[in-house]
């Protein structure tokens, strides 16, 4: 069988998500975590940071969730 691989935006979508969760775990649990996903952002023009990073914000929603982490 062969492997097959994600193609490059699903793959950096995939790290960045990731790196955000870190983020988010490092003080808060797994299931505060998936809510602040999923829940509107106003940092993020009131757009959930699930859909800011399927469109390509990065960026954003790990300051979004740095800020989140330091209010915590």
């Amino acid at each position: 069988h062969a492997t097959v691989r994600p193609p490059q935006a699903s793959e950096k979508l995939l790290r960045d998500t990731f790196q955000v969760l870190e983020i988010l775990c490092s003080v808060h649990s797994a299931d505060v975590a998936r809510a602040w996903f999923m829940g509107m952002n106003p940092e993020l023009g009131d757009a959930s940071p699930a859909e800011a990073l399927s469109e390509g914000r990065s960026r954003e929603v790990m300051a979004a969730a740095r800020s989140y982490v330091a209010a915590a």
